[in-house]
């Protein structure tokens, strides 16, 4: 058996397990792709389409490193943002209280600025007029107290994207999914990776792997973002609501690689600029909007670099990018059309990196 097909059997596997019913995988190294596979159908219905490389998936928190730090990594290259600067510096003191003014950026790319990790804002945004709607999370998350004093201390949090949406659409002035469009994706060549796919025609729609309802009764499990306060606030949000294909996350993880490495012809991105996001700074255990792999029990299994980083996704979605090994792995999936506290997840990633770094002979055990 060869080590690829090995990888189809863990993949084809764990979705007859139940992981999920929709599975993209694409991996490779030093930028070339030596690895692709679509498995499952999009839904759990028995007349459901087949998935392909050209399934959309709701890439969940996924959007915090692909969207809204690119906007920023973007804003800071184009020189229209400096990253050694306050929220204070940046938003309006008419609605951003005193104690969120000194928070420094870094602060809320690292999650260490001290605000709580989630917070049901959807059900006082839902009670808003919708004109209100698509700024009112990051003026719910700037009302919010912190939890503790800013420092050290990392807490995950969905409330730092939501006030770093502001921070772009305030520097870009526009809207950060338009920000996005016209300044990441479009340059770049990535049609599909967007926001709010209905608004794209109802092609994309049926392209779109289904999640589930939620906690909003009667919502679409197809082409709408799974995250309910993302949704509230009209599919656009700085932690959530980003859709794409797994070969448009391949080609902008390799964009990000390949910058990194200082490769020759990667123009779109500056190489300082990469490398600074990508560095940690002292005292944090994640680079600048993007995570490194747990030092236990990571996601990414044993063999991905400590020097690595990407992200997950609460979908069922992940990339990571081994910047010292030189292995790219997107994983793609709806695990939570089969209910969100669906965990099966947890022992499927691990088994699927590892595989993967087998076959692309990355198998120095970095973890136990």
């Amino acid at each position: 058996m060869t080590a690829w097909r090995y990888v189809d059997q863990i993949v084809a596997a764990g979705l007859a397990r139940g992981v999920a019913t929709a599975a993209v995988v694409l991996a490779g190294r030093g930028g070339h792709l030596e690895y692709q596979t679509a498995v499952g159908r999009l839904s759990a219905a028995p007349d459901s389409p087949g998935v392909s490389l050209a399934t959309v998936f709701d890439l969940a928190s996924v959007t915090k490193p692909l969207a809204t730090t690119l906007a920023l990594l973007v804003l800071v290259q184009q020189g229209r943002l400096n990253l050694n600067v306050t929220l204070g510096d940046v938003l309006p003191h008419d609605w951003l209280p005193p104690d969120k003014r000194l928070l420094p950026l870094t602060s809320l790319l690292t999650h260490q600025s001290g605000l709580p990790a989630w917070r049901p804002f959807y059900e006082t945004v839902l009670t808003l007029p919708e004109a209100a709607r698509a700024t009112a999370l990051e003026r719910c998350a700037a009302a919010e107290p912190l939890e503790h004093t800013p420092g050290p201390l990392t807490i995950y949090s969905d409330l730092n994207f939501m006030l770093l949406k502001a921070v772009v659409e305030t520097a870009a002035g526009e809207p950060l999914a338009d920000f996005c469009q016209r300044r990441l994706y479009e340059p770049l060549g990535l049609p599909t990776l967007g926001f709010r796919p209905r608004q794209a025609g109802a092609g994309s729609v049926k392209d779109c792997a289904a999640t589930e309802a939620g906690l909003i009764p009667g919502r679409s499990c197809q082409g709408e973002v799974h995250d309910e306060n993302a949704w509230s606030a009209g599919g656009v949000a700085g932690h959530a609501g980003l859709f794409g294909t797994g070969p448009e996350v391949w080609r902008l993880a390799v964009h990000l690689y390949e910058a990194y490495a200082g490769k020759a012809g990667a123009a779109f991105f500056d190489p300082t600029v990469v490398r600074r996001f990508f560095t940690p700074p002292p005292g944090s255990p994640r680079a600048l909007g993007f995570d490194r792999p747990a030092p236990r029990e990571a996601s990414c299994g044993r063999y991905f670099s400590p020097h690595s980083v990407g992200h997950l996704g609460f979908t069922g979605v992940s990339f990571w990018i081994d910047l010292a090994q030189d292995g790219i792995v997107v994983l793609l999936t709806n695990r939570v059309h089969l209910g969100r506290n669906n965990d099966k997840i947890r022992p499927f990633r691990p088994r699927v990196h590892e595989a993967i770094c087998q076959a692309l002979g990355l198998t120095r055990p970095w973890r136990e």
